[in-house]
């Protein structure tokens, strides 16, 4: 019984643990990215922009980790995932730090090659000219970045700096590619995007996501982090009732209930009937 009662025990041990950890995994650490493609393309399913990150962290041979991207202050993180060999996506819970100059989102990933989608509006929407920069940031060394910076429908006057992008045309839409190789870590990119547009609609009525093509989301931004806050109320609660059982358990083992002595019924003396004298 009382092995039974340890064994159960330790198990408990390690599942709190397991629960309480849930970014274990090591550290990314002096991880590089082989390859990076940046996306962003203004006005195009919000009137924000639209940011996507993607790429593959080289030795595949480490992982899991626990890594993190720097995006503009204040975005709106729509996936966060991990694509295994099979090309699956696993979205990942994750963590947003705010830092000085950016927001700082600490995701898990089980295999190489990650997947960030977010919005941000780094403009007024109700003026005629739009004018941001934007700074690609990386806390690993990146071998090859491929950036695409979409121009806006119904915009005009589009000024982009760099100006040496190369210029594709994909479904009626102006496309400028960039390319850069050896970027060491937290090496910045800077771009410049200004234009003139009339209307707030954006290029597209629907939502975007890479990973299944694009998409209607059934749900707001807003409906989404509830969703998350959900989750991480589920989680800690638990957490929290695993740790109640844990010290249930301990109390039990060091303040053991007193056991009630029974006392034994006293024996009855058998009574002897005498014989009547005569």
């Amino acid at each position: 019984m009382h092995n039974a009662t340890k064994l159960m025990t330790r198990k408990l041990v390690i599942l709190l643990i397991l629960l309480a950890s849930p970014f274990s995994p090591a550290v990314s650490g002096d991880l590089s990215i082989g390859r990076m493609q940046v996306s962003i393309w203004s006005e195009y399913d919000d009137p924000g922009v639209l940011a996507i990150y993607e790429g593959r962290i080289e030795d595949a041979t480490k992982f899991p980790i626990k890594t993190s991207f720097l995006i503009p202050k204040g975005s709106i993180i729509n996936d966060a995932c991990s694509l295994s060999h099979e090309g699956k996506h696993f979205c990942q819970l994750y963590t947003v730090k705010t830092t000085a100059d950016y927001d700082e989102v600490q995701v898990y990933l089980p295999y190489p090659n990650f997947y960030l989608s977010f919005h941000f509006t780094p403009f007024d929407v109700a003026m005629e000219k739009r004018a941001f920069s934007y700074s690609i940031k990386s806390n690993h060394a990146i071998g090859t970045l491929e950036v695409d910076i979409q121009q806006p429908l119904r915009s005009s006057e589009f000024h982009l700096s760099p100006d040496d992008g190369e210029v594709k045309i994909i479904n009626d839409t102006n496309h400028f590619y960039f390319a850069y190789r050896d970027l060491a870590a937290e090496q910045e990119q800077l771009f410049s995007i200004e234009y003139l547009k009339q209307d707030q609609k954006p290029s597209v009525d629907i939502k975007y996501s890479r990973m299944t093509g694009p998409k209607v989301f059934s749900s707001p931004y807003e409906t989404q982090r509830n969703f998350r806050m959900f989750i991480y109320l589920m989680f800690w609660t638990g957490v929290g009732g695993v740790a109640l059982l844990l010290l249930w358990i301990f109390r039990a083992r060091i303040f053991p209930r007193p056991v009630p002595v029974q006392q034994e019924p006293a024996q009855q003396v058998p009574q002897v009937n005498e014989a009547p004298r005569t």
